[in-house]
């Protein structure tokens, strides 16, 4: 346990040092708004393209883990939504946007950091494909309940298009095709030039990354408890286990890709989710509580799921 606590507990210290920095002055918000467009469009797409580049085309398209991966996420967005409107009587888009809090962790700005360090850079590949099918499939469905719960704004037809449309201007979905596309296209490997310049990039990834999402944190506040416990609870402990019993059990994924993608899905609310909250006006306060919260929480869900699943 204590190795599992050294791999773990300096990511977190990051994070926390980046919440003091913004929240006692030393990192203003103009900082904060920096960094993260630093991470955004410059080190973790460098990351990313190098990832993909060296990474087989027949490995990316791993049939069992995209089946078992797809199925769980759909079922719990489906229930979580369902269940918010039950227990808590929010409307369609609120609905919504529990169930995308329930099934987006925070995979850029963590997962990939995080797992690389812990299980080795092959083990980001499942959390990269993750990240695609989270972006091209949950994203934009949860944004057609929201805009059809909503009924003004545009068409739910509409609104889907301009976001895959916008996806594909997202400098994260374009390293990652881009990446995929000199695997597939190119026998050779990157110029050395080319590989060093992305490797300094990349670096930075995830020291900066977590720095930034500290310090954007330090803006939340928290408020609406029993539907923040909800989000919690279904981010970070019916999510890994629902995607665990279905990699392992009935799709038979590959171990790896199986404990990473499970460590991945128990990491907390992906920032994401506020962002489509705020943009659509929807459940915004209670999006960023949980975020910060399940944040919080997750220093420890984390630890410990690490411990279980990679023993040694």
């Amino acid at each position: 346990m204590a190795t599992i606590l050294d791999t773990v507990l300096p990511f977190f210290a990051l994070i926390f040092c980046g919440y003091g920095a913004a929240r006692f002055g030393v990192l203003d918000t103009r900082s904060a708004a920096g960094l993260n467009s630093f991470v955004f469009y410059f080190a973790l797409p460098a990351f990313l393209f190098s990832l993909m580049s060296a990474s087989p085309i027949g490995e990316v398209l791993n049939l069992p883990f995209i089946l078992a991966y797809s199925s769980t996420s759909l079922a719990l967005f489906g229930l979580a939504a369902l269940g918010g409107r039950a227990l808590f009587g929010v409307g369609k888009g609120e609905a919504a946007v529990l169930g995308l809090a329930a099934v987006l962790p925070n995979t850029g700005y963590m997962g990939i950091p995080l797992i690389s360090t812990a299980l080795g850079q092959e083990a980001a590949l499942p959390i990269v494909v993750g990240l695609i099918i989270d972006g091209v499939l949950l994203i934009p469905i949860a944004i057609a309940i929201i805009t059809a719960g909503k009924g003004a704004g545009g068409s739910t037809l509409g609104n889907v298009g301009s976001t895959l449309a916008a996806l594909t201007r997202n400098p994260i979905i374009v390293s990652i095709f881009a990446g995929l596309l000199f695997s597939a296209a190119s026998p050779v490997a990157l110029p050395g030039t080319v590989a060093g310049f992305l490797d300094l990039l990349a670096a930075a990834t995830g020291p900066c990354a977590l720095f930034a999402l500290g310090a954007t944190l330090a803006s939340r506040s928290v408020s609406g408890a029993a539907e923040v416990s909800y989000m919690t609870f279904l981010k970070l402990f019916v999510h890994p286990a629902a995607l665990w019993l279905a990699a392992t059990l009935v799709f038979g994924v590959d171990p790896l890709w199986a404990v990473a993608s499970t460590l991945g899905v128990a990491l907390p609310i992906a920032a994401n989710v506020f962002i489509v909250a705020r943009q659509y006006d929807t459940y915004v306060e209670r999006t960023s509580s949980a975020i910060f919260v399940s944040t919080s929480v997750s220093v420890v869900t984390v630890s410990v799921l690490l411990a279980l699943l990679n023993p040694a």
